[in-house]
């Protein structure tokens, strides 16, 4: 979301949206272009979204607003990328 006021278009429980921002540090089912369901707000700006797999919070920044689609997406629907290897700690 570009603006803070396209967070008053959200319904909880109905609004679908996608993320735009590599979230696969948290958990690996969150990578760009992985859909989920706005399910309620955690803090002022920090949406509860449930996914397929994982139910998490995620800044409004990090998500777009679905056009058109409503509801829990389904696993199919989610990008079928294989993540890879992540880099050792220093």
């Amino acid at each position: 979301m570009k603006d803070r006021s396209e967070l008053s278009r959200i319904v909880f429980n109905q609004t679908r949206v996608i993320l735009v921002r590599d979230l696969t540090v948290m958990n690996p089912n969150l990578m760009p272009g992985a859909s989920g369901l706005v399910v309620g707000k955690i803090a002022n700006y920090t949406l509860k979204v449930a996914f397929p797999k994982v139910t998490v919070g995620i800044n409004w920044r990090d998500c777009d607003i679905v056009e058109g689609k409503t509801g829990m997406p389904t696993e199919a629907e989610q990008p079928k990328v294989i993540p890879g290897p992540r880099p050792a700690p220093e």
